[in-house]
């Protein structure tokens, strides 16, 4: 499972958290139906907005990532989040990069004008096809994740960039075609070639990197492989708004875990919230909400510290099979929640009793990433 992590220019907020939330629960889900996982987590620390912000603060590109990216695992940890098995970073990947540039050059997919390389469409005819636009779709498609790359040096306007000469320090390497650094796309293409082959099981990330970060790394990494599908399941997760706008660093509408956890919210509390809506939809941040998610959390917690004899085993197995129903269903999560609650609810009115019963609660509380193992 290969999932497009952050760009660390700066200090994330609860729609990085989503990603992470929603696919450490598909993990730990995976995991409870005896597959064995192996995730990687991408970290995108060459690109433009990394050298503005390093240049921005007079620190090198690395300093810079190594400084957010432990603000973010700080925040993962507050979640629960299980720690992918690598982080691969860009500026690690360099050679596989210029590798891959160098066999669709090779293969006749990609072109080189005075330093830059793109990538030629025509000659992938299902370009476009993971976000369903047509080639007049794609032409007139607008979103803020688009790079800006030189129009006038591409033969087809739908070219995409894939190599760029570049003299700015911690951003630059030597290739065949001058001192540069990779387009965005084609970078998530090698590290997860790197790490899991040419073939993925799941790739995932947020739903407004389908395209074209996710349509051109399918047709890049075809053609230089040959390996066909590249992903056998794409899923995508939706937005985190605050008031109707979809949060995000460059408008600063952001609303940080580390914030929420300051002024009092837990862990459980908050991966509740996100986890209240499935994963694929877009969802406004309600601090109201997530105060009545505290009190579902601390109504769980104090459920699982329950201890009344050995009966219910029977009685809660009917409770386990909705729960897996629900998370067999695309990650129901608001119906898993909906069985948790039921099982703690009924504990503590006494009509489920039994250490059957709240061990049922601990374990099927830990797929959906929530601590509720008594210390």
């Amino acid at each position: 499972m290969y999932v497009c992590g952050i760009t660390p220019y700066d200090v994330g907020h609860l729609g990085h958290a989503l990603v992470a939330v929603a696919f450490d629960t598909l993990h730990r889900w995976l995991e409870f139906n005896s597959y064995e996982v192996h995730h990687i987590q991408n970290i995108t620390d060459i690109d433009d907005d990394m050298v503005r912000k390093s240049q921005e603060l007079g620190i090198s590109i690395a300093e810079l990532t190594d400084r957010n990216h432990a603000i973010y695992l700080q925040d993962m940890d507050t979640l629960n989040v299980l720690r992918p098995d690598a982080y691969p970073r860009v500026s690690e990947t360099i050679p596989g990069i210029v590798a891959m540039v160098s066999d669709l050059i090779a293969r006749g997919h990609a072109y080189e004008v005075d330093g830059y390389v793109f990538f030629d469409v025509t000659t992938a005819p299902r370009f476009g096809a993971l976000a369903g636009l047509s080639p007049d779709e794609l032409l007139t498609f607008r979103s803020d994740s688009m790079p800006a790359e030189p129009a006038e040096l591409k033969r087809h306007p739908l070219d995409f960039l894939i190599w760029q000469p570049c003299s700015d320090e911690g951003a630059t390497f030597p290739s065949p075609w001058g001192m540069g650094r990779p387009g965005w796309h084609i970078e998530c293409s090698a590290m997860a070639r790197a790490a899991l082959g040419d073939r993925i099981d799941i790739h995932g990330g947020g739903k407004d990197l389908r395209y074209p970060h996710h349509d051109s790394e399918i047709v890049q990494s075809e053609c230089a492989t040959g390996a066909a599908p590249y992903v056998r399941v794409w899923m995508h997760n939706g937005t985190v708004g605050l008031a109707g706008e979809k949060m995000s660093k460059s408008l600063g509408n952001l609303v940080k875990v580390s914030d929420l956890v300051a002024r009092g919210h837990t862990g459980n509390a908050i991966r509740l919230l996100m986890l209240s809506v499935r994963y694929r939809d877009d969802r406004d941040f309600d601090e109201q909400a997530l105060n009545r998610w505290e009190q579902a959390a601390r109504l769980l917690e104090h459920a699982a510290r329950t201890r009344s004899g050995a009966q219910g085993g029977q009685l809660v197995q009917s409770r386990r099979l909705e729960f897996q129903d629900a998370m067999d269903d695309d990650l129901d999560t608001p119906a898993a929640i909906d069985v948790l609650l039921g099982i703690a609810r009924d504990l503590e009115a006494g009509t489920l009793a039994g250490d059957a019963a709240v061990s049922t609660l601990i374990e099927l509380g830990e797929v959906l990433g929530l601590r509720l193992r008594p210390e």
